[in-house]
């Protein structure tokens, strides 16, 4: 379990590194800090040691290491924690750890950017078709039909909130993870990860614009909405569906 929390943590900050670059068009390389453009020494590369032990800012500038950067790698060792207590050392923990860390990126590049981008979800695509050979928990022509379910649910829903309330609403990167989320849940588990997602962002949204947090003309990412669906069916597709129906 030690070493599953440490890899999460490590992974943590993989993601915090590609979370930053690639919405940058930029290749990934060594931290840097984002205000003086200095590279941050070996200590600070994983962020969490660097809060835990009071050295979070850049020794050029000053300026506070993002807290999205520690949040990210501790989430990321609970999720890999918990994974490994569930599934133990199989190939679906492995799989399902990997499908994780695509999630919460995607998450931070939506969150800060609006950006779901090609080069996370192609590969994120493939490595799920893979997968459905491996975890044992759907087979890959499930898979397929999942993907392709997916990607068509969520494209007409686009269409249809594009022509409601002009573009923008939604758009190919979301309608791309919805492929992917398919792909990882299976069919018709899919249609279910796709309620919770409209259900969830329906709620927040509307929670939002009750308390003027947000305005109608304000942009709100849904990509996390549709992560939160797909993790959890990933997860617990078949207890949602019993109790649903129960």
């Amino acid at each position: 379990m030690a070493v599953v929390l440490l890899l999460g943590v490590l992974i943590g900050a993989v993601v915090n590194r590609l979370g930053s670059d690639l919405p940058a068009r930029r290749r990934p390389r060594l931290p840097e800090c984002p205000y003086c453009g200095r590279r941050r020494p070996w200590y600070q590369w994983v962020s969490l040691p660097a809060f835990l032990v009071h050295h979070q800012h850049c020794p050029s500038c000053g300026a506070l290491i993002s807290i999205r950067h520690p949040l990210v790698e501790l989430g990321l060792a609970f999720l890999f924690g918990f994974l490994y207590r569930r599934y133990g050392l199989t190939a679906q923990f492995i799989f399902f750890a990997f499908y994780t860390a695509i999630f919460v990126l995607i998450a931070v590049t939506d969150i800060e950017r609006r950006l779901i981008l090609n080069v996370v979800t192609i590969p994120a695509m493939a490595l799920a078709i893979v997968g459905s050979f491996f975890t044992g928990h759907i087979g890959w022509k499930s898979a397929l039909l999942g993907g392709v379910a997916g990607y068509i649910i969520l494209m007409a829903i686009v269409l249809l909130g594009n022509w409601l309330v002009g573009p923008g609403a939604m758009g190919g990167g979301d309608v791309k993870l919805a492929a992917f989320i398919g792909l990882v849940t299976g069919f018709p588990m899919v249609i279910v990860a796709l309620l919770l997602a409209i259900l969830s962002g329906g709620m927040v949204s509307l929670f939002l614009l009750l308390t003027r947090l947000r305005s109608l003309r304000d942009p709100i990412p849904y990509g996390p909405f549709l992560i939160v669906g797909g993790w959890a069916v990933m997860i617990w597709g078949t207890e949602i569906v019993h109790w649903f129906f129960r």
